[in-house]
């Protein structure tokens, strides 16, 4: 097992009861994880910035598991891992040394040679940090509407965070025990996140009051889908591509895109989904078919 196989495993929770397919899990998620890594260390090597590298076509698994990742912010916790994330956020030592042992160990080797360790090593570190301050992002961004209001976009999102990850991961002054690199990257993240803001803001002054109005309104509805359930979002944020500014895709490319929400149904199926959320979506909020369960970006935009 890879010493950042090991690192992920280490500091997710897994249940006494499940403790006998840990190893298993752990083979199969190796197996995932380097043919990632080969498609980061690839675009690396061509000078390609993680920002640009998950959302270009040459690099296929890069890009699903990109996706998948963000989608994973929507798919509904089961108690166990509720209660993992409460511990975690609520100050359990042991959760938190976890958490910090595994940022320590991703920092440390994203930053390393990659002609010691490998460079699919240094690479695949390099991506998981990136995921993470992109991911802290995208939760406090999406928290309220402010950021879509003003015209904010998911890219400039990863463009934030590779520019805090790839300056901070390589400058020698922060190459010293008593600096955790991840934490700084998330506050030198969220500073750049405010400074963008204010930037469009000012330019929105600029604009006609129907570009301002066509924002707004998009900002509404970005916010109601992502109070649903995640199969639902998916659909519908496609249904309705020309509200959002976005190109429509047939159900069958939807579907391989988001196999976390849509795998399994059939065409019927989501062609139902979509007429049923379609009339509870305008039925008002009461209506919406919304998570039973909290997920991951419930618990996590709750924090204190």
């Amino acid at each position: 097992m890879s010493p950042i196989t090991a690192a992920v495993t280490d500091a997710l929770p897994v249940p006494a009861s499940e403790a006998a397919n840990q190893a298993e899990a752990a083979q199969e998620l190796q197996r995932e994880l380097d043919v990632v890594a080969a498609e980061a260390a690839q675009a690396r090597r061509e000078g390609l910035g993680l920002d640009q590298a998950v959302r270009d076509p040459r690099w296929p698994e890069l890009v699903r598991f990109h996706r998948d990742l963000q989608d994973a912010l929507f798919v509904e916790t089961s108690p166990q891992i509720e209660g993992w994330v409460s511990s975690m956020t609520g100050g359990d030592a042991r959760s938190r040394e976890r958490i910090d042992r595994f940022a320590g160990s991703l920092a440390s080797t994203a930053s390393a040679d990659a002609d010691v360790i490998g460079d699919h090593s240094v690479a695949l570190a390099e991506l998981l940090v990136f995921e993470a301050v992109r991911l802290r992002l995208c939760v406090a961004a999406w928290s309220n509407q402010d950021f879509e209001r003003t015209g904010g976009h998911d890219a400039e999102l990863d463009a934030i965070a590779w520019a805090e990850v790839d300056a901070i991961l390589h400058d020698p002054e922060l190459a010293t025990d008593d600096v955790r690199p991840l934490q700084v990257m998330f506050a030198s993240a969220f500073v750049s996140l405010v400074r963008n803001a204010h930037r469009r803001v000012d330019e929105l002054r600029l604009t006609s009051d129907d570009v301002i109005e066509q924002l707004s309104t998009r900002a509404r509805l970005r916010g109601a889908l992502r109070e649903l359930r995640l199969p639902e979002a998916v659909l519908l944020e496609n249904a309705l591509s020309n509200l959002l500014g976005e190109d429509r895709v047939e159900l069958a490319e939807l579907q391989e895109a988001h196999p976390l929400a849509l795998e399994g149904l059939s065409r019927q199926a989501m062609d139902q989904r979509v007429s049923r959320s379609r009339r509870q979506l305008g039925g008002g909020p009461q209506h919406w078919p919304r998570r039973r369960r909290p997920a991951l970006f419930d618990l996590l935009r709750e924090r204190p």
